[in-house]
């Protein structure tokens, strides 16, 4: 999305886990339990907890889905405890993105990916999105990031659609050449009507 949800509650982990809906509250359950344990390793009615929930958990298949949460939150250098509510927005854009990698989609809709990011931010997204190997479709006003990103543009202007296999720069330019062309049509079209209503 375009904005950020300020307003999710949790840690990273429970708004990236939130995304399998299926496995989202046993994955809390045992990423909480998991914490609880950090603190108090020793006590045996957690570790019978846990035990039972890690059953509940294969059976169910959220066990595969915890590991491409936690591969999710690595890839996008989070801290999985991080309260949301309390990151910053460059932060906040991260979360949301390892919320779609661990879906692990073929497609990945990004909407303005770069509005309220810092230098750094934006840096770390473009390096990430260039190694990702996936198809990405994008929706930007960022020159820098389309420069940097795009390997193909597609415009709508008018109600028509134009498709250009290029990057950035050479977009410009062949938009630029039709543009004339269209202009070199159009003044000669003038030209032919001029003639036309002076022979009416």
């Amino acid at each position: 999305p375009q904005e950020i949800p300020g307003d999710l509650p949790g840690t990273v982990y429970d708004v990236v886990a939130a995304a399998g809906s299926t496995s989202s509250a046993l994955l809390k359950e045992y990423h909480d339990l998991t914490q609880r344990l950090s603190r108090r390793s020793q006590d045996r009615d957690l570790l019978q907890r846990l035990e039972d929930l890690h059953q509940r958990l294969e059976a169910s298949g959220a066990w595969q889905f915890h590991q491409k949460v936690r591969t999710a939150i690595g890839t996008a250098g989070l801290d999985e405890n991080a309260v949301f509510a309390h990151l910053s927005a460059g932060l906040k854009r991260r979360t949301i993105l390892a919320r779609a990698l661990a879906l692990e989609p073929d497609i990945l809709l990004l909407d303005e990916p770069t509005n309220h990011l810092d230098i750094d931010a934006i840096l770390w997204l473009e390096e990430f999105l260039l190694g990702w190997g996936k198809t990405i479709m994008f929706v930007t006003h960022d020159r820098a990031f389309l420069k940097r990103l795009a390997t193909r543009i597609v415009e709508i202007d008018r109600g028509s659609v134009a498709s250009y296999d290029c990057g950035y720069a050479a977009y410009l330019e062949r938009r630029q050449a039709l543009l004339e062309a269209q202009a070199r049509q159009e003044s000669e079209f003038d030209k032919l009507l001029a003639r036309e209503e002076v022979w009416v």
